[in-house]
């Protein structure tokens, strides 16, 4: 896997609003960086997501206002209804989920998020206090 600058309209350091689960969380999406995989069919983008409102009991107040590190596929950007807000440097807080999810990802333990922004945060908000996927 190598990292690209793609042909398409998604560029690296781009930061995206896009589509929260509720009134109120309006996330951001920032690219920090693009791997090309082509078993997986195209490329991945290593993004962070800021603005979110994810219960978590783990963390002070209870709410997770930022993700650091998401591996997400072309899909997941035409699924978020982004709209673009400009340019800023990668974050570099991404790089330790980034290299977490790079060793899983290389052993076979990992892969990457094709389902809108608002699913994701959802998956992440259940598994973070153990609520089952499949219950309402």
């Amino acid at each position: 896997m190598s990292q690209v600058t793609p042909s398409n309209q998604y560029a690296v350091g781009q930061l995206w609003a896009c589509q929260g689960r509720q009134d109120g969380e309006q996330p951001t999406l920032l690219i920090n960086r693009i791997d090309q995989h082509p078993l997986a069919g195209g490329n991945i983008y290593h993004v962070t997501l800021d603005g979110l409102k994810i219960r978590n009991p783990r963390v002070p107040e209870g709410v997770m206002t930022q993700l650091a590190h998401a591996p997400v596929t072309d899909q997941t950007l035409q699924r978020s209804q982004l709209r673009l807000l400009g340019q800023q440097a990668a974050d570099p807080a991404y790089l330790q989920g980034y290299g977490q999810w790079r060793e899983a990802f290389d052993a076979g333990n990992a892969g990457s998020f094709g389902v809108s922004v608002a699913t994701i945060l959802e998956i992440v908000e259940r598994q973070l206090n153990g609520t089952p996927l499949d219950q309402p």
